[in-house]
């Protein structure tokens, strides 16, 4: 086989190498979407996280509670 036919092979082969390569990592990225996807978001949301028992739970913590006895707050 003369040389340029080698060289006519080697850049097809490259191609789809790379378009192997392309593939897997798109298919690892979809997989690992999923699998984020159905561990957080998939389950529906909890009747204990009403709305009210949110708000509740934001506005009464202790940061808005003692607000004025912060270390740089003036008497």
């Amino acid at each position: 086989m003369p040389p340029d036919e080698s060289r006519a092979i080697a850049p097809k082969t490259r191609r789809s190498n790379l378009a192997r390569e392309i593939a897997l990592v798109l298919a690892i990225k979809f997989l690992a979407l999923f699998v984020i996807w159905s561990v957080w978001f998939s389950h529906p949301e909890s009747e204990q996280l009403s709305g009210e028992r949110i708000r509740a739970a934001v506005y009464s913590s202790d940061v808005v509670a003692h607000e004025g006895s912060h270390p740089n707050a003036e008497p």
